[in-house]
């Protein structure tokens, strides 16, 4: 509306200038109407007029505008920007976060992936490693039982026991998470195994030891609960382990093992289906558990024995084993019946053990059972035929029978008991040739018997199979007026008895019956060197301290063994004694005890031929006293013996010597008339042609001379 507004000139132009304007820029604007310059007072002014004002001022205003607009629109691009670059930054770091997550997930993922078949496999390798450990104990259990069992009728005893020693190790290795029940039992079997051929080659104490140990394990699982077959068998294994080394006089073991053993089997065979091996053990048992009883009930223990090995295919030989074990109870059934008097049962029995022991070693030659077998049946069978009389078959068979016990210890050297076979056959085979009148044949054999003690293939001492059978050589010794032999014989003896006495367990009786070993022979000497009175003191007092000694014969028929043995061997001593020194009534006494001294009870010997010596000596003693009568009394059960061998066809040393004693004793005690006479020089008579028919070695024996001079002097008499 007219207004104006005028700058000087000056200021107009400092203000472009500050603005950085060109020196014309003035010019430009005036010359472009922008601006027009007055002359005021004598000052030039710049003046924009209203209308070039309001256009500035809008442009600028809206330029104004437009910048704030711009400025806040790019403040908000800025911010809305910054807000996007923020969110992008988020979502960065949220797909950074996401994507670890999701590789951790993935990692967590695979982890749990692997972790799953690393637990599978580790399951898998468990249960691999169960079955590989299943699968060696059933390995080991083959190896101690079934392997065992195809090994040990021909196999080494070292070879066994190695094989037993190294289970039990494995099983004492292992940790005791991994020890079960089946464990347990298949290392007290291996236990059990290893102590079987520890005790056969004679290391009694560890022997016994692991059997103890094994014999805890078993009773312990049936305690607990585990009443079946298998801890069942392994328990009664192990008592019938024990208790058969009473058999042949071992150092351990009880009857009462072997009937508990054979309480525990019966349940187990009278079952429905069972098993081979609780039969066959049960049949063993049997067998070795008769040999403890009356001879009427051990033949029919071995019966029902029989049958249960009839059972498991014995007799057609298609179990190998049975068939060994049925021949050996047979053996025992045979012994039983020739003990009873059953003569010819026996032998029909016997002669079936050695053909059954012969067929086996047909198919199994080095068959150890059936080895033994055929030496106990060539054994019995020697005696059959020296009961008969028949030197030609006994002697046969005794050839047989020491070809048998060395066989034994060819196939099986660390077995004791093959050395006990082969010691025994030599003893028997010395016996017969002595019997047949070849004494030095007999006394050499009788030395080779006792040489095996030094044969170098033995396992350990043979002083527990052999202790005794040095007492046969020094009494042989004797009669042959061997005098320092015999005391080294009788040193032999002691020394042996002292080993075989320290296995024994403690308050065993053979411990006091064997205290004093010499003591046996002590007696014997002297009387042989004519020292009566010494003999006599020393054989009457050892024979009342022997029979002091309690010994439970139905517990303990090993010890009675000994006690009838020593007692019969005492009191003969002490009656010749007597009747040399003129104690006839002394003799009468010792005679009469004797006598009831009762049979032993594993003798297969003849009664009658056992008691016919003691009754001729009782008869000697009455008819010194003067009592004719009750000594023919006394002698004729004697008598009567003698004359029915005689007519049997006996001509043995033994027999010749006692009949001829008999004869010359019912020769003094014939009255003195004309038919006590004649019948004493009939008796007279017959003794002398007795004693001549004996072999000239039978007539230096000590007792043979000294009859004869007996003889001699009561001829002169009448």
């Amino acid at each position: 509306s007219g207004y104006r507004e005028s700058l000087a000139e000056e200021r107009v132009v400092k203000a472009l200038e500050a603005v950085g304007a060109s020196p014309d820029a003035l010019s430009t604007l005036v010359n472009r109407r922008l601006l027009r310059i007055e002359e005021r007072l004598d000052m030039r002014r710049v003046e924009l007029t209203h209308d070039v004002l309001c256009s500035v001022v809008l442009s600028s205003r809206n330029l104004r505008h437009e910048r704030e607009s711009r400025d806040e629109a790019q403040r908000r691009l800025a911010e809305q920007q910054e807000r996007e670059a923020a969110t992008h930054r988020a979502l960065l770091r949220a797909r950074t976060i996401a994507s670890v997550c999701a590789v951790l997930m993935l990692i967590a993922v695979a982890g749990a992936i692997f972790g799953w078949i690393n637990l599978h496999r580790a399951r898998i390798a468990e249960a691999e490693a169960q079955k590989s450990r299943s699968d060696a104990e059933k390995l080991v259990s083959f190896l101690i039982e079934d392997f065992y069992t195809e090994l040990e009728p021909t196999g080494r005893l070292e070879t066994l026991g190695k094989l037993a020693k190294m289970t039990v190790g494995y099983y004492d290795n292992l940790p005791p998470e991994l020890v079960t029940t089946q464990t347990q039992i298949n290392r007290a079997m291996a236990l059990l195994r290893e102590a079987a051929a520890q005790n056969a080659s004679g290391d009694i104490d560890t022997a016994f030891k692991n059997y103890g140990q094994a014999q805890a394990v078993f009773e312990a699982l049936r305690a607990d609960g585990h009443r079946g077959e298998a801890v069942t068998y392994g328990l009664a294994l192990a008592l019938y382990y024990q208790g058969g080394n009473i058999i042949g006089g071992g150092a351990r073991g009880t009857t009462e093992q072997l009937v508990q053993a054979a309480d525990l089997l019966r349940p187990l065979v009278q079952q429905p289906n069972p098993s081979r091996e609780s039969r066959q053990l049960y049949a063993d048992t049997l067998n070795v558990l008769s040999h403890t009883q009356p001879k009427p009930e051990g033949v029919k223990t071995c019966e029902e024995a029989l049958k249960v090995l009839v059972s498991l295919g014995a007799l057609e030989l298609t179990d190998l084993d049975a068939t060994a074990s049925y021949a050996d109870t047979a053996d025992s059934e045979a012994r039983h019946l020739l003990s009873l008097g059953r003569v010819d049962e026996a032998l029909k029995l016997e002669q079936q053990v050695y053909d059954l022991a012969e067929k086996v070693l047909q198919q199994r030659p080095s068959d150890l059972h059936s080895l033994a077998n055929r030496y106990y049946a060539a054994e019995l069978l020697t005696e059959l035929a020296r009961r008969r009389h028949d030197v030609v078959s006994a002697t046969d068979y005794a050839m047989r029978t020491v070809r048998a016990g060395e066989d034994a210890v060819r196939f099986n050297p660390s077995d004791l008991n093959a050395w006990q076979f082969w010691a025994l056959a030599l003893g028997n085979l010395s016996d017969l040739q002595f019997e047949q009148g070849d004494v030095a044949t007999a006394l050499a054999t009788a030395q080779s018997q006792v040489a095996l003690e030094e044969d170098k293939r033995r396992p350990s001492s043979l002083a527990r199979i052999m202790w005794g059978e040095w007492i046969g050589l020094a009494k042989l010794q004797t009669q042959l007026g061997q005098t320092a032999a015999a005391q080294q014989s009788a040193k032999n003896f002691a020394r042996d008895v002292g080993i075989f006495v320290a296995q024994l367990a403690p308050g065993d009786p053979r411990k006091d019956l064997l205290m004093q070993p010499t003591q046996s022979l002590d007696g014997t000497f002297q009387l042989a060197a004519g020292n009566t009175q010494a003999a006599y003191a020393t054989a009457t007092a050892t024979a009342s301290r022997i029979a002091a000694i309690v010994v439970p014969s139905e517990r303990d028929r090993f010890s009675a063994v000994i006690q009838i043995g020593q007692l019969n061997s005492y009191l003969g001593t002490a009656i010749q004694a007597a009747l040399r020194t003129g104690r006839f009534a002394e003799a009468e006494a010792l005679a009469k005890r004797r006598l009831a001294v009762p049979a032993s009870p594993i003798s297969t010997g003849d009664q009658e031929q056992v008691l016919a010596p003691s009754q001729a000596m009782l008869a000697h003693a009455v008819a010194m006293q003067g009592r004719k009568q009750d000594a023919q009394t006394a002698l004729q059960p004697a008598l009567a013996y003698y004359q029915q061998e005689l007519q049997a066809g006996a001509q043995e040393t033994h027999f010749r010597m006692d009949y001829t004693y008999a004869l010359y004793v019912d020769a003094l005690s014939q009255a003195d008339d004309a038919a006590g006479n004649a019948q004493r020089a009939v008796d007279l008579e017959a003794a002398t042609a007795q004693m001549a028919g004996l072999s000239e070695q039978a007539r230096q024996l000590v007792d043979a001379r000294l009859l004869a001079q007996m003889i001699a002097a009561e001829k002169a008499k009448h």
